[in-house]
């Protein structure tokens, strides 16, 4: 879908952050039209209702160097 709308607009480049997450992120990255991605899947829910702030933390940090170290193979 992103390629269709980009179609008449080249010189502009995405940043999706709808439904992103760790299974579908190479798909989008592969795609030319997108600079980047973002997601809420880096930060667990049930975490912060719980108020565990110190596993939140380092979840993040844990599926963050994921995410980057998937994004530097794709776009080397």
């Amino acid at each position: 879908m992103i390629k269709a709308m980009a179609a008449p607009y080249t010189g502009i480049r995405f940043m999706p952050t709808g439904g992103i997450n760790a299974k579908n992120l190479e798909d989008y990255l592969f795609c030319d039209k997108i600079l980047c991605c973002g997601g809420s899947w880096m930060v667990k829910g049930d975490l912060v209702k719980a108020g565990e702030f110190d596993k939140i933390f380092d979840k993040i940090r844990e599926l963050t160097a994921e995410a980057r170290k998937l994004a530097d193979s794709i776009r080397k």
